[in-house]
């Protein structure tokens, strides 16, 4: 990499390292480079969550030439550190998306950390996908990027294989440690309504006894999922969403994790009067409160988008799981994205079936990368580590392969799909997703939509799938259609898509709304 950066012309990498290889040295080692040329680097991270602990590492190497950006601050702050670059008393910044915008004089390095993220697209207003745009602005500035994963996204692996990016590999952990050992259990010998196999309780037990600690995942927050009424079987509807309500005890909440519409939860069925009001399903409330019941002498901390609000909260936990102040952590995704904890030894996902049989197909792909990350966290230090998954469904692919640690087997896999359905990377992709507050309308906008895009599409290489309601049909009380426009060539299915959307527009004024997402990583 450093070669290619003293060459002052465009290289794009991608830095596959098993979790704990060291890509971090990597990244510091090649920004040391840098720092005589007066060309900076621009490292991005997924999360705000990783901003403070990865800027601490840089700043031990680099001192107070280290620029932080990212939402979280400030208007005042972000004013200060833009101006700090631009007059080129900064060598490196270091933040969440937006980052890749920051205006260097000189730009000689783009780093992409965990670029398989999907918070790197920005769904919201302007949409983009911070990891083409680094790959873009480093071609833009005849400046090298790198894309650093131990779980590349399929798209990128591609582009690898395709010569397209130069394919770098780091095969073992730091000081050759051993990765951890996987097990997968089966949820259906356990016994019914259990949230834990005796196995993993046994697991948590040993470790706490070493004075080990212990990371619990389970991607899904609240308390439960739904609350049910046990007379007549109804759940309570978000108003604006066609969702269910999620019950979050510690707060006596229930919440829209969609449009955050929230209520006190009602002491009788809204439907049929009935008292009995049950919780159903698990959230990391009602993990937290069972794992504290279950191991009274355990320190327990979690760690979702409820519990760990404020700019500071992030670093507060964390110093307190580096000094050994807690001894469980659990918690959604947030616990599985690149932090280092060397004294975790074990890593127990609660429920690996959470988001695997979504009606998204890169369903597969985000289970296998998640299973995987979150085993990393484990036996970092100098203890060996273990992973235990429970699962409903331990053949399936992602978790067979993540079992083994095997990107590569599970890229060959899932890759055949992709190309036996002309997805991405094979094809290029838009959504087109209309949306009105009357259901009618918006499905009348869309077929409108589809007729228009029919009509041009007529002898060219274009398949248009839909349109058919969005997995949830209804979001901050809009009516939600969509359509799939899938072609190798980008440009065509963009043009198509632009004229749908100037038609329906037209057409149907401000009634209807139209939004255009290319290369979605959401379809839900």
């Amino acid at each position: 990499i450093s070669e290619a950066v003293n060459c002052w012309s465009f290289k794009a990498f991608l830095l596959h390292g098993v979790t704990g290889s060291g890509k971090t040295e990597v990244y510091l080692r090649c920004i040391s480079g840098l720092s005589e040329t007066g060309k900076g680097a621009i490292v991005l991270v997924p999360e705000i969550a990783l901003t403070p602990q990865l800027l601490g590492r840089f700043r031990k190497r680099f001192g107070d030439r280290v620029a932080m950006l990212h939402s979280g601050m400030t208007d005042r702050e972000r004013a200060t550190e833009y101006r700090r670059i631009s007059e080129g008393a900064v060598d490196v910044a270091i933040g969440a998306r937006s980052a890749v915008f920051a205006p260097f004089p000189k730009l000689g390095l783009v780093v992409v950390d965990e670029e398989h993220e999907n918070s790197y697209k920005q769904d919201e207003g302007l949409k983009y996908q911070g990891r083409d745009v680094a790959v873009m602005r480093a071609k833009l500035e005849d400046a090298v990027c790198v894309l650093g994963s131990a779980t590349p996204s399929l798209e990128s692996a591609f582009n690898a294989r395709s010569s397209k990016y130069h394919l770098l590999r780091i095969e073992n952990r730091v000081d050759h440690r051993p990765m951890p050992e996987v097990e997968i259990l089966d949820l259906k010998q356990a016994p019914k309504n259990a949230l834990y196999t005796t196995q993993l309780t046994a697991a948590v037990q040993a470790r706490l006894e070493r004075k080990e600690q212990v990371l619990l995942l389970l991607n899904r927050r609240g308390f439960s999922s739904v609350l049910i009424c046990g007379d007549c079987g109804k759940s309570l509807p978000c108003p604006s969403c066609s969702v269910s309500l999620t019950f979050h005890k510690n707060e006596r909440k229930l919440k829209c994790h969609y449009c955050d519409h929230q209520i006190t939860p009602p002491e009788t069925c809204p439907s049929c009067g009935g008292p009995n009001l049950k919780p159903l399903g698990a959230g990391t409330q009602k993990i937290e409160e069972e794992v504290a019941a279950a191991f009274p002498g355990g320190r327990v901390e979690r760690m979702d988008s409820d519990s760990v609000r404020g700019r500071h909260a992030f670093d507060e936990l964390f110093g307190r799981v580096d000094r050994g102040e807690v001894d469980i952590l659990l918690g959604t995704q947030m616990i599985a994205k690149g932090h280092d904890f060397p004294a975790v030894t074990l890593v127990g996902v609660v429920d690996a079936d959470v988001g695997l049989n979504l009606p998204d197909f890169r369903s597969a792909e985000k289970t296998f990368q998640l299973i995987t990350q979150a085993a990393g966290r484990a036996g970092r230090g100098d203890v060996a580590g273990e992973v235990i998954i429970q699962t409903l469904n331990p053949g399936h692919y992602a978790l067979r392969h993540s079992r083994t640690h095997d990107y590569d087997s599970f890229y060959d896999e899932e890759i055949r799909f992709r190309q036996e359905l002309g997805y991405p990377p094979f094809g290029r992709m838009i959504k087109i997703e209309v949306k009105a507050v009357q259901e009618q309308l918006a499905f009348d906008a869309a077929r409108f939509a589809q007729h228009h895009i029919r009509h041009l599409q007529k002898g060219r290489d274009t398949s248009l799938l839909g349109p058919a309601p969005s997995p949830i049909a209804r979001v901050r009380g809009k009516y939600r259609f969509q359509m799939i426009l899938l072609s190798k060539r980008r440009d065509l299915i963009r043009n198509l898509a632009m004229e749908a959307r100037k038609a329906v527009e037209e057409k149907f004024g401000k009634k209807v709304q139209v939004i255009v997402d290319v290369n979605p990583v959401n379809l839900m």
